[in-house]
């Protein structure tokens, strides 16, 4: 199986803000989550510019953002995911609608109304 090189990847991607404390999700935390944090970044990215409906094809995922099962359970463990026939979908953003549980992060600044998007109480901030 030949990996995609990072020009793939990174082809036709959008951007977003993402909130800081998506390291402390059980399951992300520490160097075993990184692989998992990585496919959510790099599919994230990539929900926003098809069409931001936050659902992620299962070859998109699998193939193109080389995820693998382990970053895939771990993601759905931690709550970010859920599996779908067409792949996953995206649960804490990336999305347009307010009304859904926080998103961990947004596509723009004008994504919720001017809304904060996430709160940290934490003291080192």
């Amino acid at each position: 199986m030949r990996l995609p090189d990072q020009a793939e990847i990174l082809k036709g991607m959008g951007t977003f803000d993402f909130h800081s404390d998506i390291h402390e999700l059980d399951g992300l935390r520490g160097p075993e989550g990184l692989a998992a944090v990585g496919l959510f970044m790099s599919t994230g990215a990539w929900t926003g510019s098809h069409g931001r409906t936050g659902i992620v094809p299962r070859d998109f995922a699998v193939g193109t953002a080389g995820g693998d099962q382990d970053s895939i359970d771990r993601l759905i463990r931690a709550g970010l995911w859920e599996e779908i026939p067409e792949g996953y979908r995206m649960l804490r953003g990336p999305h347009s609608d307010p009304d859904l549980p926080m998103p961990l992060w947004r596509y723009t600044d004008d994504d919720l109304g001017d809304r904060i998007f996430a709160m940290d109480d934490t003291p080192n901030n």
